[in-house]
């Protein structure tokens, strides 16, 4: 088990984790800091950790999209 993240305002994850459990996880920690951001930087071809974090339908969706910022809880 980590112990918490203290003091984070802005955590910038470069690689989608293999196992879906460890992006909550992390996430989970920063629940305590105020005013916090989490982004996470994916591409194309991260289509599969993406799908196991997000479901099928929203990877794709956001795989395809334009938009390029993701908000999601």
């Amino acid at each position: 088990m980590l112990a918490g993240i203290r003091g984070i305002r802005n955590l910038i994850i470069y690689s989608l984790p293999e196992r879906k459990e460890f992006y909550y996880e992390i996430v989970n920690m920063l629940e305590g800091s105020d005013d916090l951001a989490c982004t996470v930087l994916f591409s194309q071809y991260d289509k599969l950790q993406l799908e196991r974090i997000v479901g099928t339908a929203p990877a794709k969706r956001m795989i395809k999209s334009e938009k390029g910022v993701f908000v999601f809880c």
